[in-house]
């Protein structure tokens, strides 16, 4: 009887456990969650920004040195400006696509190791979904980093590789916040090493000290843009 009664004990102290650890993960899961919503959604923003006040001038910049050498051609009577401008044209044409495609093999090759399909019970398919998420958005975004960091994840793949047995719902719960955990810290670690969001810290830094790093920036390229418009006029007067 003494045995059954510590037996019983040891059973309640555990599920108390199981318990407060499953508390402190979804927590835990619900901070981190906004955490990267809150990082996405000032990221964008800032890309926003940065084309508007940065990228917007770039552009600009490369029609007018475009109009450069296509002027220059035509003074130097040579006929292919026009024809090494399509050809320009067409090999930019050409790259977006081979980068389509090389996005959609990627996500491709994602799918193939951690589709829903492919689990094992319901589970392993919320876990698979919410990894699945994370490359529907990187696919979305352009970002091919976070696709081959999926791929080499070892840790991930471990997840969804090993067989699960039977066990109680809380330890099923429990081993499922731990895995949603898992997906919102790659996500974290991803948009931290995302070139623009470093780009974004030195803005800020610079922002601190009271300069504005994207209006000098526009503003350098403006001068540029001058420079090369009156160049381009030389070759029309």
């Amino acid at each position: 009887m003494h045995g059954l009664t510590q037996h019983t004990t040891a059973v309640k102290n555990e599920r108390a456990e199981m318990a407060a650890e499953r508390l402190r993960l979804e927590r835990e899961l619900e901070e981190r969650g906004r955490e990267l919503a809150a990082l996405q959604d000032e990221l964008r923003e800032f890309k926003a920004r940065y084309a508007r006040t940065v990228g917007s001038r770039l552009a600009e910049l490369a029609d007018v040195e475009r109009e450069i050498r296509r002027a220059e051609s035509r003074l130097l009577g040579l006929e292919e400006g026009e024809d090494e401008a399509e050809e320009e044209s067409s090999g930019r044409a050409e790259k977006r696509q081979t980068f389509k495609s090389s996005m959609r093999k990627l996500f491709w090759s994602v799918a193939q190791v951690f589709h829903p399909d492919r689990a094992a019970d319901e589970d392993e398919a919320r876990r698979r979904h919410s990894i699945m998420a994370e490359a529907s958005r990187a696919y979305n975004e352009g970002d091919a980093e976070s696709l081959e960091a999926l791929l080499g994840d070892e840790a991930l793949r471990s997840h969804c590789a090993t067989a699960r047995d039977d066990r109680e719902d809380l330890s099923g719960r429990l081993s499922h916040l731990r895995e949603e955990l898992l997906t919102v810290e790659f996500g974290l670690k991803r948009t931290r090493q995302d070139s623009l969001y470093q780009l974004m810290l030195r803005v800020e830094d610079e922002a601190r000290h009271g300069r504005d790093a994207l209006a000098a920036e526009s503003q350098r390229i403006e001068r540029l843009i001058t420079k090369a418009r009156r160049r381009l006029e030389h070759f029309g007067s």
